[in-house]
């Protein structure tokens, strides 16, 4: 039964990175509601769910529909996720050992809520995450807000991070510094940069808060509205490939940083 349920939609190409990202940024209503509700799966695979046009709803798989007791209606086509897998590469030298890298294979695995029918599934409960602890996790230290510029919503240094006590948004200006710091752009080797010219610095760490805040429940139309636009100003064209890596990585770190009891991430 499952193995029918499952090979009825089309096979699916590894999307790229970018392709991913963009999915993420469009994507209306809590993730951690949603698409996270019964497994942790990683940003890639959010991205990767709200490409294929899946629904903004709870996701499982045919198994585990099972075991709250609902069925997957006939007919329904799965949709997939990236899995992880790791692949040998052969070295030019033959004097070197074979490496293996990261890569992902596309699985067809998931269905959507409304695909499936029976009993009430368990009321939601919401991510227990907090600032504290993924500063604690991520040794970053908070420290007084010593700028004249009243504009600014706040700033990183090193491993700290200073708030402004009247920025508008004080969790999305926290995430946004936060994710300087693991971006590396606060490093003494980038640090000038980061000062001088922000660009796509700015990009990275805006576009890691947005995901955050979208997973935490806290990204409301006008919110998501005006982190989209500042994310995008800072870049002329598009970001780059390591730029949009950068970002899908990040973003997980932090939010696993900040979980009571992080699941395993898929």
């Amino acid at each position: 039964m499952t193995e029918l349920l499952t090979n009825s939609r089309p096979k699916l190409e590894t999307p790229s990175n970018r392709e991913l990202l963009e999915g993420l940024l469009t994507i209306e209503g809590s993730t951690g509601e949603t698409y996270r509700r019964f497994w942790n799966y990683s940003p890639r695979n959010i991205g990767f769910l709200a490409l294929q046009g899946c629904p903004p709803e709870p996701v499982a798989t045919y198994q585990r529909w099972t075991q709250l007791n609902r069925q997957v209606q006939k007919g329904s086509k799965a949709f997939s996720i990236l899995r992880p897998i790791a692949v040998k590469v052969e070295s030019k030298n033959d004097d070197e050992e074979q490496k293996m890298i990261r890569r992902f294979k596309v699985v067809r695995a998931l269905f959507p809520l409304s695909q499936t029918e029976g009993e009430e599934i368990p009321p939601y409960e919401p991510l227990h995450w907090s600032v504290d602890r993924a500063l604690g996790a991520l040794a970053i230290e908070r420290v007084p807000f010593e700028s004249y510029n009243g504009n600014i919503g706040g700033y990183a240094v090193g491993r700290t991070i200073a708030l402004n006590p009247l920025a508008p948004n004080p969790l999305r200006t926290t995430l946004h510094e936060i994710s300087h710091i693991e971006h590396g752009h606060t490093s003494p080797d980038q640090i000038a940069q980061y000062q001088g010219h922000r660009g796509e610095f700015e990009y990275q760490a805006e576009a890691s808060a947005f995901i955050c805040l979208n997973e935490l429940g806290e990204l409301d139309k006008e919110t998501a509205r005006i982190s989209r636009g500042y994310a995008q100003s800072w870049v002329n064209d598009q970001p780059t490939e390591a730029s949009v890596v950068g970002v899908l990585n990040v973003s997980t770190k932090v939010l696993n940083a900040g979980r009571e009891a992080p699941k395993e991430t898929q």
